[in-house]
């Protein structure tokens, strides 16, 4: 199932995306919370109380409620996680064109929960913001509580996988000499498209990813290239921080940044990013100056 959260900024409702709901190239949205009005949002709830599970039963329905997805907003897929955490330098290529080596104890660093954007927002730089980065990612959804993971069932607790936009304001990263406040801007984190629930993703570390400005390929890698696989990732950051439903973890981006190439390729206003994850869709994002 692809899980999108549709409509106005804070104002989303929980949905299913149906490729050919109407035919050819025509999709649609089944409105979940239609259908069943306990069911919210896609929040910290709704997965630790086996709202998944649910699902496929609305999907079955004969009398089951679907919009047009033409001109409807999507958000991000997730509404507010806990914690949004991230891997830095667990793409070999990545790391060095960054200026180090490859990680050997997995770099985790989190991004505020108030720099989510949803997948076709634009972009915003912030006054301040001259040279900004954007990172194509797989990230990991958490589908239930979890402690102390053992690597062989670590899998188990994930509710799916989608893309996600690590951008970056490197003067910011480089100036605090830490990694937080240069990746939280607000509209920093665009997530989705879709949700897709690990079911329908059969080996998340066989995708091909890829990032685009202005239609010119930047990154072009798969996550097989990944240091540290998600088995490791969640059984490493589960040792001592307690996971729970919703949360987000971005696995790393392969090598092609803008700030890495020769001139740098910054993003300005009126450039438009495409980032995507094969299966799990693209983002396209204009950039704005924010007033």
């Amino acid at each position: 199932m692809k899980l999108v959260r549709f409509g106005p900024p804070g104002h989303e409702r929980p949905g299913i995306w149906i490729a050919d709901a109407f035919g050819p190239d025509a999709p649609g949205i089944l409105d979940v919370n239609a259908m069943a009005f306990d069911i919210a949002d896609y929040d910290a709830h709704f997965f630790a109380h086996g709202g998944l599970r649910r699902l496929p039963a609305l999907l079955a329905e004969p009398r089951r409620v679907v919009v047009r997805a033409d001109g409807v907003r999507l958000g991000p897929p997730v509404a507010r996680p806990g914690k949004i955490m991230a891997l830095g330098k667990n793409y070999a290529e990545h790391a060095r064109e960054f200026g180090g080596p490859p990680a050997v104890v997995p770099v985790v660093f989190s991004k505020a929960v108030t720099s989510l954007n949803g997948p076709y927002d634009p972009i915003r730089l912030p006054p301040v913001s001259r040279h900004v980065d954007g990172e194509v990612e797989l990230a990991v959804v958490i589908g239930r509580p979890a402690r102390r993971l053992a690597e062989e069932t670590a899998l188990e607790v994930v509710a799916g996988y989608c893309v996600l936009n690590d951008v970056t304001d490197r003067d910011a990263q480089r100036a605090a000499q830490q990694w937080f406040y240069g990746k939280s801007f607000d509209t920093f984190c665009p997530l989705g498209p879709w949700l897709v629930t690990a079911d329908e993703v059969p080996d998340p570390h066989a995708l091909r990813m890829f990032s685009r400005l202005n239609g010119e390929p930047l990154q072009a890698g798969t996550t097989a290239e990944m240091i540290a696989r998600i088995p490791r990732i969640l059984a490493h950051i589960s040792a001592g921080i307690t996971l729970e439903p919703g949360d987000v973890i971005a696995t790393g981006t392969p090598a092609g940044i803008g700030s890495a190439r020769n001139p740098p390729r910054w993003l300005q206003p009126g450039d438009v990013l495409e980032t995507g994850v094969e299966g799990l869709g693209t983002q396209r994002a204009v950039i704005e100056r924010e007033r």
